[in-house]
């Protein structure tokens, strides 16, 4: 009898634990979520982006009682790999992406307005920037590389000028002053010899912005056929018209190599060139958009950014993690020990050149992402097609929106 009492109460025991383990793992302690980023940290860097990440989590961890299993995923195929991770539910939890439309469109993503306080949202600069189809589907993450006017500040006192142009017309007074005192150097140039929409990035997008005209209409689709499309195109041509241009500027990709070199006046590049024309000797200074027709400044910035996946069984935790990763202690030890951006909160510490501090800090509302719409790489192809044959005199400005906009809606339908 004795043995039997013994036997039962050790079999009760045993179910006891068992029972208390099923216990644990339904608890918010026993939860486990996957955290999908690509890689940042430079080949010979002694920290990789996995270790990086494996001791930033290791406090949230213990805070939270969970396992966070952070997978770093190789830039190539990125997109297709976070695909076919999501649609078969072996995807992350928490996922880094930098071209959210489709996956937004498909139901994806998770929205984020209901996770996130008003007060909670203020403290983020670029917080609009993940706001697609009217909703907040990604918080930025990566923000910065910025395109911005670069000057060479030695040419431009030749010509007679101690800043950098800040409107339309100036850009042109400029140009014309340069052609005139210095001679043997081209005064702006764009690179319209390029392909891909990193070409419109830099000089066709802010130019676009800076009309105040909106990119999309109210369902979401593009509509640059517009008061302000035609102002931009018609703006670009006259580059060409008042001979700042000349015909081989679809034949030019890469206006900074010139710059560096000392050669060129004037050029819009991103701000993650700045030290290779530090290191070039160049005395350059920096504006970050040109005024448009109606005094607005405008520019392009990227805006990688988090998202959250709907099909997460851990969305609470997922979005505890995405507000850990987006936080100042966090940020601050990315950009300083993996990849320099400019703070995204407004207790974040600034890493990047001073040049370009108050412009990341102070005037958050001139940047803009990629607009978000379906098909939008056809879109961008088109109308840099249709650029290109207007600088090699087949199109007229009006007839390159007419024929970008026939062409999409073609594709589309």
């Amino acid at each position: 009898m004795k043995k039997r009492a013994l036997a039962l109460i050790l079999g009760m025991v045993m179910l006891l634990g068992i029972l208390a383990g099923c216990g644990e793992q339904n608890k918010p302690g026993g939860q486990s979520i996957k955290v999908w980023i690509p890689p940042y940290a430079k080949s010979d860097a002694e920290l990789t982006d996995q270790m990086f990440w494996d001791q930033q989590f290791d406090a949230f961890e213990k805070e939270h009682n969970c396992t966070v299993e952070v997978e770093i995923l190789p830039w190539d195929g990125y997109k297709q790999k976070v695909t076919t991770g999501l649609i078969s539910n072996e995807g992350p939890d928490v996922v880094y992406i930098d071209t959210p439309y489709d996956l937004v469109e498909t139901g994806a993503f998770e929205p984020l307005d209901s996770y996130f306080t008003a007060e909670e949202a203020d403290q983020y600069l670029y917080w609009d920037l993940g706001q697609i189809m009217g909703k907040q589907y990604i918080a930025p993450m990566l923000v910065g590389n910025a395109s911005v006017l670069y000057c060479n500040m030695d040419i431009l006192k030749q010509a007679g000028f101690d800043r950098p142009p800040e409107t339309w017309d100036e850009l042109i007074d400029y140009c014309l002053a340069i052609q005139e005192k210095v001679p043997d150097v081209s005064p702006f140039l764009q690179n319209w010899g390029g392909s891909g929409k990193g070409v419109l990035m830099v000089s066709w997008l802010p130019y676009y912005w800076q009309t105040g005209e909106s990119f999309l209409d109210a369902e979401g689709k593009p509509s640059i056929n517009n008061a302000g499309g035609l102002k931009t195109v018609e703006f670009l041509k006259s580059l060409m018209d008042k001979g700042i241009f000349d015909d081989t500027i679809t034949a030019t990709e890469n206006p900074k190599d010139l710059f560096q070199e000392g050669k060129l006046a004037m050029y819009v590049g991103d701000t993650g060139s700045a030290k290779k024309n530090t290191a070039a000797g160049i005395n350059w200074s920096v504006i970050p958009a040109l005024s448009g027709p109606t005094g607005i400044q405008a520019t392009w910035i990227a805006a990688d950014s988090l998202a959250i996946a709907s099909n997460s069984k851990n969305k609470e935790l997922a979005v505890e993690a995405m507000k850990y990763m987006l936080s100042a202690p966090v940020m601050d030890a990315f950009h300083e020990q993996m990849y320099a951006m400019c703070p995204i909160t407004k207790d974040a510490k600034f890493y990047d050149d001073e040049r370009f501090q108050s412009m990341y800090v102070d005037q958050a509302e001139i940047f803009h992402n990629w607009p978000a719409f379906a098909n939008s790489d056809a879109f961008y192809d088109y109308l840099l097609k249709n650029m290109q044959s207007m600088y090699m005199g087949q199109l007229t400005p009006q007839q390159v929106l007419e024929d970008t906009m026939k062409q999409y809606e073609e594709f589309v339908s």
